[in-house]
């Protein structure tokens, strides 16, 4: 028999008091741990600003995409109009009134292509070029010589890039050779 059994009752009381006081870290060690939820915690977060990050850069891309198409048609009337007037001849000799709205509306074309540009969008080349199916749509041929046989020979609506993807495809005309 052990000893702790013949104590007296204050005595007893003393040993319990210490049992107690052992037992009492116990409950201690089942409290939350506090930095695995933290970790736990900023790992989550790390995540949920990750994905936030990615879905506003996909919605900024959509917004842009959208308004660029929106802007598309009227960039494209004043391109192909600045273009027929630096052609026209006649038009050195028009009255400055003439030629002040002319060169106003190439600033503009001029400015909104710098807005283009800083966002990505870029007109793209494709006159006298081979015909590329992955960036042009075929709208039909035109008969062409032996040299323009499979070449872009006439673009009826201009196409885009948007950060290197298509944006809108070219619409175009390309050179068929028949060897008659």
């Amino acid at each position: 028999m052990s000893k702790h059994h013949h104590h007296k009752p204050e005595e007893q009381e003393e040993v319990l008091a210490q049992e107690e006081e052992t037992a009492a870290p116990e409950p201690a060690e089942e409290k939350p741990d506090y930095y695995e939820q933290f970790v736990r915690l900023s790992a989550d977060f790390e995540n949920f600003r990750k994905r936030t990050e990615r879905e506003k850069a996909a919605f900024l891309s959509y917004g842009k995409k959208e308004l660029a198409e929106k802007l598309l048609p009227s960039y494209e009337i004043l391109l192909k109009q600045s273009a027929e007037l630096n052609k026209n001849e006649t038009l050195k000799k028009a009255p400055n009134e003439l030629k002040n709205v002319i060169n106003g509306m190439q600033l503009i074309a001029t400015e909104m292509e710098k807005a283009f540009r800083s966002e990505g969008i870029e007109k793209m080349d494709v006159l006298n070029k081979p015909y590329d199916p992955a960036t042009q749509e075929v709208l039909g041929t035109v008969p062409a010589d032996a040299k323009q046989d499979g070449l872009v020979l006439q673009e009826v609506q201009m196409g885009f890039m948007l950060d290197g993807k298509v944006l809108r495809p070219a619409r175009v005309l390309i050179g068929q050779h028949n060897e008659n």
